[in-house]
């Protein structure tokens, strides 16, 4: 069981769903908390979203992390939503020289980005593969390469919605000295707020909807707010 859009709690774990305070919202299922409003701070849609003024429209934005593959010890993979962090530390044998690897994380929100926060290595060299995706699955998706990760700072940020991560590693040592890395990793997202309309778009009321089209031909700027700016 788990509490729906618009409401807080851990159903799982035998907690009630309460509805989402004004000024709140959550535009996800599951156990974690309702999220404050930008800008004047009205609810709407029964606390799923959030009401933007006129010429803006809501973006949720909030970052989901997903993972894909088997998650292991040594690099765990935890859904969430929110910020993430991750850790990186194992000891690899020299003797089984096979590429291994960890679990793919899936950053989903608005330009998503991965950074190394901390590295250690010894006898390995580390590797991050990157794809843009489509959607949340990957199903589809441009992969962008690889590249070689040799110290902390290290961060790739993608212009789609949905970025997919997995790191790799090989023992180069040949003197048989045992490998090992130690690393941390964390996720972010561009924070939910009101965005102006796009160009050729207006948007007159204070609520959760969209941005209308002008009519066929017409033009107008960024943050319209009224079908008279077309």
């Amino acid at each position: 069981c788990v509490c729906p859009e618009g409401f807080s709690g851990d159903a799982g774990a035998g907690e009630s769903c309460v509805a989402c305070d004004a000024g709140t919202f959550k535009s996800f299922e599951g156990p974690l908390p309702c999220l404050s409003c930008p800008g004047d701070g009205l609810s709407a849609e029964e606390g799923r979203s959030c009401a933007c003024g006129a010429g803006h429209f809501f973006e949720d934005n909030v970052p989901r992390l997903s993972c894909s593959g088997e998650s292991s010890e040594s690099c765990p993979c935890t859904p969430s939503v929110g910020s993430n962090d991750g850790t990186l530390s194992f000891e690899a044998d020299p003797s089984d020289w096979d590429w291994q690897s960890c679990a793919s994380i899936i950053i989903s929100g608005v330009a998503p980005r991965v950074t190394v926060t901390s590295l250690q290595v010894q006898n390995v060299q580390l590797y991050a593969y990157l794809d843009e995706c489509d959607d949340v699955d990957c199903s589809s998706y441009q992969s962008v390469g690889s590249t070689s990760i040799s110290s902390a700072g290290w961060e790739y940020q993608s212009s789609t919605r949905h970025l997919r991560v997995r790191f790799e590693w090989y023992v180069y040592s040949s003197s048989g000295a045992v490998g090992s890395v130690v690393a941390t990793w964390s996720t972010t997202s561009k924070a939910p707020g009101c965005s102006q309309c796009e160009a050729d778009t207006y948007k007159t009321t204070t609520d959760a909807a969209g941005c209308t089209a002008c009519p066929s031909n017409a033009v107008s700027a960024v943050g319209s707010t009224g079908l008279s700016s077309c």
